[in-house]
């Protein structure tokens, strides 16, 4: 099994319903590509854990593996993975896990970069079909026709239907905005509190630190592996731009740099402030208050 030397894959499992998940080519045999070039190895024998002990021998306890990857068959696993309105799948806004913060990852930018989730077709196929809910969904008058589409295109059954109930959803959120009254300054929240678990995945509250028109134009960073540079861009909003895609952590982003499947990205990843070098690491510690004394 890759990734566990020795590890002779969970054969047991062999005859077990449960163990089985559709699969496609593209994630689980790679050939996805971007911009013409080999998107990686995608799943294939591998399978990250996010925390517990891997189970080697048929009578280990296999429900103490916390998977890295997500489960469309899981309880609560679909609801991780949301859309951008570029199309590209992403983290929904949902807290991090424990054992996310820990290990300082993401299950679902993981899961994209592994699947390849986010490769040139299935991405720009995705932005088809929710431009084309948009459009549906801003028809006047509820005529049964348009309506017969929209639902066709988000059931369960149809193809990137996630996506397409994704952009139904955002019409639908717009919509409501667009109805409320405008709010006063003093009924707008005030600064947001950094929080310790978020601020070990991603740099989000990191943000106000960094002067707004850089994140404007976009930060570069810059990161080293096997004595070869890897370019990428800290955008607004917290995302990591790689190979012109973007990605919700700095370990996912420097995992698809580097091909790596352990590298650190916040110890990979460098930025420049003031004419000063500096890794995300020293810049999360120098901006995250320290830890109350027990």
């Amino acid at each position: 099994m890759l990734g566990e030397p020795g590890h002779d894959g969970y054969w047991w499992l062999a005859y077990t319903i449960d163990n089985y998940r559709i699969a496609c080519k593209h994630c689980n045999s790679g050939g996805a590509r971007f911009n013409g070039a080999r998107e990686g190895r995608a799943k294939g024998s591998r399978f990250p854990l996010l925390a517990g002990p891997r189970a080697w021998r048929q009578h280990d306890d296999l429900s103490l593996e916390q998977p890295m990857l997500l489960d469309p068959a899981r309880i609560g696993d679909p609801d991780l993975l949301g859309f951008d309105t570029a199309g590209y799948a992403r983290r929904s806004h949902t807290p991090y896990s424990k054992a996310e913060a820990h290990r300082g990852v993401c299950r679902a930018d993981e899961t994209i970069r592994i699947l390849a989730l986010n490769a040139t077709q299935i991405k720009d196929q995705r932005l088809l079909l929710m431009d084309e809910i948009a459009v549906l969904a801003q028809i006047p008058g509820d005529l049964p026709s348009v309506q017969a589409l929209i639902a066709g295109k988000t059931a369960t059954t149809a193809q990137w239907s996630a996506a397409a109930a994704a952009a139904l959803a955002l019409h639908h959120a717009c919509a409501l905005t667009r109805n409320e009254p405008d709010q006063s300054p003093a009924e707008h929240p005030g600064t947001p509190v950094i929080d310790p678990g978020r601020s070990t995945v991603d740099v989000r509250d990191l943000l106000k630190h960094l002067d707004p028109a850089d994140l404007t134009a976009g930060i570069p960073l810059i990161g080293r592996h096997n004595n070869k540079p890897h370019p990428g861009v800290l955008q607004a909003d917290g995302r990591i731009s790689v190979w012109k895609r973007p990605w919700g952590t700095p370990n996912s982003a420097a995992r698809a740099a580097t091909g790596s499947d352990d590298i650190d990205g916040w110890d990979f990843w460098r930025l420049t402030i003031a004419g000063v070098e500096q890794s995300l690491a020293e810049f999360r510690a120098a901006h995250t208050p320290p830890d109350p004394p027990a």
